[in-house]
């Protein structure tokens, strides 16, 4: 986790980057005066920490974390401990009464971990969740069950209630028809060209108004097809030759 230290008295702020140093889930991006430094340099780095002393000339850290972004954890350090009431008012994760004490500084920085690790579960959770789009179909051929690759298949041709699937290196007779086995495949890979031939768009290699090539392959296009073939390989950029 990222850091900075904000701290009127530079005793007091190299106290606790010495601290920070030996905490192997911090890394110290910078140490600051005053807020006004660390204003600026928060406008060009990201920052997940921050070690805030309350009292300092200016604007003082109660005062500067109420400006902060909610996502940005704060944790106050100062010598009086009547403050600790308000610390909670800007929702701080903690809140550490100088001389800091290590198991202590130890102490507030797991609080902060444990914070940050929680935000970041809470978002995961509220992102919508998506499954993984298969790649491939199963089909029953020669009395077992076939896994065909959608990227291995060429195109298929519907024989009444029959489908030859014509792969890269072999063909299956599958008992299932064209409409049923098209249903099962991706609309966006997978395209009827006329009654009884389905392609595989990213195998076509060119086209014209009668035929579809895959290879050197002709496969024609049917006519009560065409209108909507060719918008279909004009919007997913197909080059004919």
């Amino acid at each position: 986790m990222n850091c900075i230290i904000i701290d009127d008295e530079p005793l007091a702020r190299e106290k606790i980057r010495m601290l920070a140093a030996q905490d192997v889930s911090l890394q110290v991006l910078g140490c600051f005066s005053g807020t006004a430094g660390a204003a600026d340099f928060l406008e060009l780095n990201p920052v997940e920490l921050i070690f805030l002393d309350v009292q300092m000339p200016g604007c003082n850290g109660l005062d500067f974390a109420r400006q902060l972004p909610h996502n940005l954890l704060v944790i106050f350090t100062t010598a009086h401990a009547t403050y600790a009431l308000n610390s909670y008012d800007v929702n701080a994760v903690d809140y550490l009464v100088k001389p800091i004490h290590p198991a202590r500084f130890t102490q507030a920085v797991k609080k902060a971990v444990d914070y940050a690790d929680m935000q970041r579960y809470r978002h995961q959770q509220q992102q919508p969740q998506t499954t993984a789009r298969p790649d491939h179909v199963f089909v029953r051929a020669d009395r077992r069950l076939h896994r065909v690759l959608f990227s291995e298949c060429l195109y298929i041709e519907g024989v009444r209630d029959y489908c030859i699937m014509h792969l890269a290196n072999r063909k299956l007779m599958v008992a299932i028809n064209l409409k049923a086995l098209l249903e099962q495949l991706p609309q966006d890979i997978f395209v009827r060209i006329s009654k009884s031939l389905v392609i595989n768009f990213r195998h076509v290699t060119s086209l014209n108004n009668q035929d579809v090539y895959i290879g050197d392959k002709a496969l024609a296009i049917g006519h009560a097809y065409r209108e909507q073939l060719l918008p279909f390989f004009a919007d997913n950029q197909v080059t004919g030759r």
